[in-house]
């Protein structure tokens, strides 16, 4: 049943290449997947909302299968989304985000919402949410979109999305990030600089770090903190105060 504690968990996530081995459709499904089980686990304070499975994914394009939406008609479907949850009384949200590229804009957006709308929405985004036990895992220099710690999670998630079972090895890289970047899982953006480039200026084969080091032991550790953590998040929206609160 709906209250005006209930948090509608928005999956957000992408269609676009992941390699040879993932599916392209890997990041809307682990958000999905995602969602649901913190759904689940919260036990009546939070539901899901229908998936979100095309993203912001220009860097991508040159990749076959990839399917890019621009920023304002990004922006456009989840306002439709909250204005139609808000009018059934939904004020609290969080998008569970599995993909890098809608990052680009989520952040201010939401600060719009907030102002515009009077809704609360978080945002969380799984390597980011769980990157201590992300950063144990990673066996790469240069880890991120389709590597041993994103298909690890594949496998915890739903094995489906690991459709060639013959995982390859490490990527080749067109071009070495920036010296001072390696060991972070998002090149040229984790520690204050930021170089927009098309994906295939960085590995000819549409992935990074290292596939065949993936790890279903290590997928379910992913998934269970960043799904404690998420649940938290979710108590912690539901409980705000009144004066705290949007709603």
């Amino acid at each position: 049943m709906v209250s005006s504690t209930t948090v509608a968990i928005v999956p957000f996530g992408a269609t676009e290449q992941h390699g040879p081995h993932l599916a392209l459709g890997a990041d809307g499904r682990i958000a999905e997947k995602l969602a649901e089980a913190v759904v689940n686990a919260c036990q009546g304070s939070a539901i899901m909302a229908p998936p979100i499975n095309i993203g912001f994914s220009p860097h991508h394009v040159d990749f076959p299968g990839t399917i890019s939406a621009s920023v304002k008609t990004l922006q456009a479907l989840l306002s439709d989304v909250f204005d139609s949850l808000a009018h059934h009384g939904i004020t609290r949200y969080i998008i569970m985000n599995a993909h890098g590229g809608n990052l680009a804009f989520l952040p201010a957006f939401l600060a719009e919402v907030r102002r515009e709308k009077g809704l609360l929405v978080g945002l969380v985004h799984w390597s980011l949410l769980g990157r201590d036990v992300v950063v144990e895992i990673a066996t790469s220099e240069v880890y991120g979109h389709a590597c041993e710690v994103e298909t690890s999670l594949a496998l915890a998630v739903d094995p489906d999305i690991v459709r060639d079972r013959e995982l390859p090895a490490a990527a080749t890289l067109v071009q070495a990030p920036f010296h001072l970047l390696r060991g972070h899982a998002v090149p040229e953006r984790a520690v204050g600089v930021f170089l927009p480039r098309s994906f295939d200026e960085i590995t000819k084969e549409g992935f990074l770090g290292a596939p065949n080091q993936a790890r279903l032991e290590a997928g379910k550790r992913v998934l269970d903190v960043v799904v404690q953590r998420t649940v938290e998040f979710v108590q912690y929206l539901a409980e705000m105060r009144p004066a705290d609160s949007p709603a």
